[in-house]
């Protein structure tokens, strides 16, 4: 019988945040189990497989797992070693831990609490150690993509066209993410087309949509939708971009980058993604220097080179982000921690 899992998760949206189509992709293997947490987005959602609140109910909250957890025999946290709200409310079961955003991490006492960690790029372990966590409690699992649903297909007809599909959800995360690069860059081609894609909730890009007129871009479009074909959205463009600034405040492997190499597209980032050695060794794409001209320059080298790079593109993806890899490796981590596992007592 698969363990029954108890998912702590503060994403739900399966199309459009990464860390909630991980968790989903693991419930459909592990069915016996539940998704809950707290999350802005909505008031409450209540079923037999999804218990989430607004933060404001969070006390409903945690009377409701005090009472339902013991129905199950894991805890698995999907977010950051920051996740104090999570990790101060588990009690009696084993606990996992997958590293999958950056946070500033809790009192050494709450990790303890955790059997084993996940993270889902290389550098994630020396970060961990980092933190004094042993290395024989760390395990990197990378993140899955849905091979079938994003396919390699034939470029889109010219112009070139970047994508941009890694929007914060406040305007505070613009400079992190590299957007005033990203339109210098744009400034310095305007030969190329540029989609930015903006998740339809928070600041919705009005900052991004007033520095795009002030600069007089016409060769940039941002788009606010939910975009439920994103496949499509990336066969539309040549090239994705996560050109992020810093590694605090962003995901360290970003789904849009993942996506966008199962669909045979390069990729191009900055070396505070996670992922950028993975896909440099890879050679799926580049890593430029966090500039406007840095990322025009790159940009250039993948138009002249877009057949090799978008064959190693889809070959990275089918050798580390397939579904199969993901869902054996979490398979094996289960049943290595039940097994150690007290079998009796509180934790």
């Amino acid at each position: 019988m698969p363990p029954r899992v108890a998912y702590w998760t503060s994403a739900f949206e399966t199309d459009m945040e990464a860390v909630a189509f991980e968790v989903a992709a693991l419930r459909r293997h592990f069915p016996g189990g539940i998704a809950w947490g707290i999350t802005a987005r909505n008031w409450a959602r209540v079923s037999r497989r999804e218990l989430s609140f607004h933060p404001r109910l969070h006390l409903v909250f945690r009377l409701l797992v005090r009472l339902l957890e013991p129905a199950f025999q894991l805890n698995h946290v999907f977010g950051s070693v920051g996740d104090w709200f999570y990790l101060q409310g588990m009690r009696r079961r084993p606990t996992v831990l997958t590293a999958a955003t950056w946070s500033r991490p809790v009192q050494p006492e709450l990790l303890e609490r955790v059997d084993r960690f996940v993270v889902e790029y290389p550098g994630g372990k020396d970060y961990l150690a980092s933190l004094g966590i042993a290395p024989e409690k760390v395990r990197l699992i990378f993140p899955p993509v849905d091979l079938r649903r994003f396919t390699n297909t034939p470029p889109p007809p010219e112009p070139f066209t970047v994508l941009f599909a890694s929007s914060p959800d406040t305007e505070s995360g613009l400079e992190d993410r590299g957007i005033p690069q990203l339109l210098d860059a744009a400034a310095l081609r305007p030969q190329f087309r540029f989609r930015l894609l903006w998740r339809p909730w928070g600041d919705r890009g009005a900052r991004v949509r007033q520095w795009i007129q002030e600069r007089e871009l016409r060769n940039v479009e941002l788009v606010v939708a939910e975009c439920g074909d994103m496949a499509e959205q990336y066969r539309q463009a040549h090239v994705t971009i996560a050109p992020f600034m810093t590694q605090t405040t962003t995901k360290p492997a970003p789904n849009s980058l993942i996506e966008s190499l199962a669909c045979g597209r390069p990729v191009v980032t900055t070396d505070s993604v996670g992922l950028a050695e993975v896909i440099e060794g890879g050679s799926a794409g580049r890593v430029c220097s966090p500039t406007g001209q840095g990322i025009a320059e790159e940009l250039d080298r993948l138009q002249r080179e877009w057949d090799r790079y978008s064959s190693r593109a889809r070959q990275l993806a089918e050798q580390r982000f397939g579904m199969n890899q993901f869902v054996e490796g979490y398979t094996r981590l289960y049943e290595e921690v039940l097994t150690s596992a007290p079998k009796t007592g509180n934790r």
